[in-house]
C-alpha cells in the first residue's frame, strides 16, 4: 500500500535536537538569552526594529491589542475568513470583533467592506495574511490612517511571505506570527509580536511579565505571564536556519500543484502572487467533502476551508459575507508535509483528476 501521506507534519533533523538537548544541559530553559536570540533573528528576518516572543500567535494578538489600550466598548474589524482565533484574541481583552466580508481574489479583507463597517467604536483594524497572501495592505493603511485606526496584523501563517518587498507583519503598528506545529517553521507552540515602535514594545514586554521590566519587582501596570522558553526559542533557532530554503520550497510546491492541476476541468487554484509563501496548497471545488473522503480512502489527507466566522455558535452575526461563504465552501488545503516529492503530488493531482472523472 502507498504510504499515507499527511496535510501537514513539522519537519525536525539532528541540528534541531542538538540544539534542544545543549538548552536542556545548560539547565536554563526559562525565558533567557536563547529567547532573546529568536526574537532578534525574527525582527532581522521580517524587517522589523523588534519582536517579543509570546505563548502563542493568540496571545500575541491579544496583547497587541492591550498594548494599544484596546478593551471593553471597543470594535476591532476582522475579516470573516480567517480561524476563529483572530475573533477570540479581540474577546480576549473584552472587545467586540466585528466581522467583515473579504476580496476573494486575495482572500483578505476587502477594503469597501471594511470601510462600510466603521462606527465611532472602531479602534483597530485587524487583516490576516491568508494562507501567506496578501490583502490588500496599501488600501488598508490608507483607511486606518485616514480614519485615526490602529493596524495589527494577523500574519500567524505568512513567516516568510512578503507584498511589495515588504514583509508580512511589516506594515501596520504592530504585526503576529505563529510557531505553531503546522507553521513553516515551529517550535511546537508558540507566537511573537513585531513592532518598529519602541513604546508599544515595552507595553507587550511589561503585560507578558506581570506588569514589569527586567524581572523588577516594580509593576506601574497589571500584566500576565506571557513568558516563553529558551527550550522553545531554542528549537526556533535551529528551524529559523531553514526557514529561507523552506520559502522557496513552499512556493515550489504550489507551483508543482498548480502546473498539474490547471487543466482539470472543475479544479481552480488561486494565482501565486510575487512574495506570497502559502501555507498550504489550496484547491477550490464543488464538493471538497467529497473529494476529502475520495482523497482519505487513497491514504491522502487534506484539510477544508475554515467555516466564516460569522457562522460559528459563539459569533454568529448577519451581516454581507458572500464572498467568504463563497470561498469557504469550495476551499479545500491538499497535503504540504516538508517531506512531500515531486512523484507525491502527482498522486495526489492523479487521484483528484480520478475523482472528477467518476463525478461526470
Amino acid at each position: 500500500m502507498s504510504t499515507y501521506l499527511y496535510q501537514m507534519e513539522p519537519a525536525f533533523d539532528d541540528d534541531d535536537v542538538e540544539e534542544v538537548a545543549e538548552c536542556v544541559r545548560s539547565s536554563w530553559v526559562i525565558e533567557a538569552q536563547r529567547t532573546a536570540a529568536f526574537e532578534q533573528a525574527v525582527a532581522e528576518y521580517v524587517g522589523a526594529a523588534c519582536a517579543v516572543a509570546v505563548p502563542s500567535c493568540t496571545i500575541a494578538l491579544a496583547a497587541s491589542l492591550m498594548a494599544l489600550g484596546i478593551g471593553p466598548g471597543d470594535e476591532v474589524i476582522v475579516p470573516d475568513l480567517t480561524f476563529v482565533a483572530t475573533a477570540n484574541a479581540v474577546s480576549l481583552v473584552g472587545a467586540k470583533p466585528v466581522l467583515v466580508d473579504i476580496d476573494p481574489q486575495t482572500l483578505g479583507l476587502d477594503p469597501i467592506a471594511l470601510e462600510q463597517s466603521l462606527t465611532r467604536r472602531t479602534r483597530v483594524v485587524m487583516p490576516v495574511w491568508f494562507n501567506g497572501r496578501a490583502p490588500d495592505m496599501a488600501a488598508i493603511m490608507a483607511l486606518a490612517r485616514a480614519h485615526g485606526l490602529a493596524v495589527v496584523e494577523d500574519a500567524a501563517c505568512a513567516l516568510g511571505s512578503r507584498c511589495c518587498g515588504q514583509h508580512a507583519g511589516t506594515f501596520g503598528d504592530l504585526g503576529c506570527f505563529s510557531f505553531n506545529t503546522t507553521k513553516i517553521i515551529t517550535t511546537g507552540t508558540g507566537g511573537m509580536v513585531v513592532t518598529d515602535d519602541p513604546e508599544l514594545r515595552e507595553r507587550v514586554e511589561r503585560l507578558k511579565n506581570h506588569g514589569r521590566l527586567d524581572r523588577q519587582d516594580y509593576h506601574p501596570v497589571i500584566g500576565y505571564n506571557f513568558h516563553f522558553s529558551d527550550l522553545l526559542a531554542a528549537l526556533g533557532l535551529a528551524q529559523m536556519r531553514k526557514l529561507p530554503a523552506r520559502v522557496v520550497w513552499k512556493r515550489e510546491l504550489y507551483s508543482w500543484y498548480a502546473r498539474r492541476l490547471e487543466a482539470v476541468p472543475g479544479v481552480t487554484m488561486l494565482p501565486l502572487p510575487e512574495g506570497a509563501c502559502p501555507w498550504y496548497p489550496d484547491v477550490f471545488v464543488d464538493e471538497p467533502a467529497g473529494l476529502r473522503a475520495w482523497l482519505e480512502e487513497r491514504g491522502i489527507q487534506t484539510r477544508l476551508y475554515f467555516p466564516p466566522v460569522h457562522t460559528q455558535p459563539c459569533y454568529q452575526a448577519e451581516g454581507d459575507f458572500a464572498d467568504t461563504a463563497a470561498v469557504s465552501r469550495r476551499g479545500i488545503w491538499l497535503p504540504a508535509a516538508a517531506y512531500l516529492t515531486q512523484a507525491d503530488v502527482v498522486r495526489v493531482c492523479q487521484a483528484i483528476i480520478e475523482w472528477q472523472e467518476q463525478r461526470r
